[in-house]
């Protein structure tokens, strides 16, 4: 009975150990795509929202990318957008705000690779947008670069990648 009880003990203590570390230690690639998942989270907006949480949703997208950015958008029926700046990307992003009525982000498919020294990663993103509530959503595939700065993966890069259609 006593060999028993310490199995279980040692069973828990392992599990207890494990959840720990991986608490502790995240894998890079889990937390890049939970931040990406933030980052559609805070892109959505419905049309009630009032000024105040649309200015603090946008500074706080803006907290995901780095001060320096090289942003190239390919807008559909539209020519393309580039933003060097931080300030200039979350400006963008708060004008899109005012314009549209509704702006449902998903991102249901991200694939991550890191770099050897886990400092640096690519995420390839397939991005599901509704604008306006609108039958056909938008799907376009993007390409994120990103870098650890102060143990946060930040965006230094962001491109659309072209598809044939």
């Amino acid at each position: 009975m006593r060999i028993i009880v310490r199995l279980i003990l040692l069973a828990v203590l392992l599990a207890l150990g494990f959840w720990l570390w991986t608490f502790l230690f995240p894998n890079p690639q889990k937390v890049i795509r939970d931040r990406l998942n933030k980052i559609a989270r805070l892109a959505s907006f419905s049309g009630n929202e009032g000024n105040f949480s649309r200015v603090a949703a946008v500074e706080k997208l803006g907290a995901y990318f780095t001060d320096e950015i090289e942003v190239k958008v390919d807008v559909p029926h539209e020519e393309t957008v580039t933003f060097n700046r931080r300030e200039e990307l979350m400006q963008a992003a708060l004008s899109a705000r005012s314009a549209l009525s509704a702006l449902k982000v998903d991102f249901p498919e991200i694939h991550v690779d890191l770099d050897p020294g886990k400092l640096a990663a690519t995420a390839d993103v397939t991005l599901r947008a509704d604008i306006n509530g609108e039958k056909n959503a938008l799907i376009q595939e993007l390409k994120f670069y990103l870098k650890k700065v102060d143990g946060k993966w930040l965006i230094y890069r962001l491109d659309t990648v072209r598809t044939l259609r």
